[in-house]
């Protein structure tokens, strides 16, 4: 007997050569049929979420189509892999040895598939409820999806270790003899990942909020265990430690209800008090015609014998908090100002000396 002939009873026993072959191509067959089906059943996910959840709105529909479709034809299509596996007619003792092995792995998809499938349906939490629509909601929800999905993979990776072997237990108890070493080394993570959860609960600001800290400014972008990512307005992208922004105050320019305006203009010293006075009522009159301006705290008055003019002060707050919206409206009210001062026959002061020279 030949080596081949040696290999292919170990692996095959008695079963005939032709025999094999045709029992072969049918698992070959059995898992291509499934394969397409999990493919099938991933690209049409969309219209079995459609016709199962009907009563859904669109985006819980769509979360939960995205969610299922890939761990779904993941385990169909591992599923067909370990059903064509055992289709094929290997010998009793080749058998002991490699269905086991192939049940080990499907054992081992299995608990993957079911991580991906958790962490698909914990990052879809946020369509499922109309309390997660505002910002800050939505900032502390994904804070905590984070966490949740942190927590999945080191479950499923833990169950996987111990399906393969390994003493789990064993494991975390050499991690507890480390913990003091850990704990040292992991005291700014720590004062950062609290930091982060008493700034999501106190919310002094939320993800697309316009904030000042410690002299920065800017959007934030994201919160993460660690750090606040701001996009400055310089378009930079600053990792702000959690534990800085606990320890320092946060000016949240998006939260303000009015916004203050203070101009102020210099006229010539040949101005008449007359008209002076008359500048000042026009430019208040003007400001009362704006709806976006607060009527009650509209100031115009002169304000000062500067050394080169005549100073008036404007001052008013206006509900246009957002940068775009408060500048144009800012440039409209100085246009104006610039129409009253010319209508009223004076001009804007230069900065300017007067020397006297005595002949004497």
């Amino acid at each position: 007997m030949n080596l081949a002939e040696n290999i292919y009873l170990k692996v095959f026993g008695n079963t005939a050569f032709p025999g094999v072959l045709t029992y072969i191509a049918i698992a070959v067959i059995f898992y291509i049929v499934l394969h397409s089906t999990g493919k099938l059943i991933e690209k049409k996910s969309d219209i079995i979420a459609e016709k199962l959840f009907r009563n859904q709105n669109d985006n819980i529909k769509n979360a939960i189509s995205k969610s299922l479709a890939r761990p779904v034809k993941m385990f169909v299509q591992a599923s067909g892999m370990l059903a064509a596996f055992l289709i094929i007619p290997f010998s009793a003792d080749f058998a002991a040895v490699a269905d086991t092995f192939a049940v080990k792995i499907y054992r081992i998809a299995l608990i993957a598939i079911v991580g991906m499938l958790a962490v698909n349906l914990i990052d879809s939490i946020q369509y499922f409820s109309k309390k997660f629509e505002n910002n800050e909601n939505e900032t502390l929800l994904m804070f905590f999806i984070k966490i949740g999905k942190v927590l999945v993979i080191f479950l499923a990776g833990a169950i996987i270790l111990k399906e393969i072997g390994f003493d789990v237990t064993g494991l975390l108890a050499s991690l507890g003899l480390g913990g003091v070493v850990l704990a040292l080394a992991a005291q700014d993570t720590a004062s950062n990942l609290f930091s982060g959860i008493v700034i999501l609960f106190d919310k002094p600001f939320a993800v697309g909020d316009w904030i000042s800290v410690a002299g920065m400014e800017g959007v934030v972008e994201e919160m993460s265990f660690r750090s606040c990512r701001i996009r400055t307005f310089d378009n930079a992208l600053i990792a702000v430690p959690n534990s800085k922004l606990g320890g320092d105050s946060v000016t949240n320019w998006t939260k303000m209800n009015v916004r203050k305006t203070r101009i102020t203009i210099g006229l010539v010293y040949g101005t008449k008090k007359d008209t002076l006075q008359k500048v000042c009522d026009e430019i208040k009159a003007n400001l009362l015609k704006y709806d976006s301006i607060k009527k009650d705290n509209i100031m115009v008055w002169f304000d000062n014998f500067n050394a080169s003019s005549l100073d008036i002060v404007i001052q008013y707050h206006t509900y246009l908090t957002g940068a775009a919206d408060y500048f144009a409206l800012k440039e409209e009210i100085q246009y104006m100002i610039m129409d009253v001062v010319e209508a009223n026959k004076t001009d804007f002061a230069f900065n300017t000396q007067t020397i006297i020279i005595d002949n004497q």
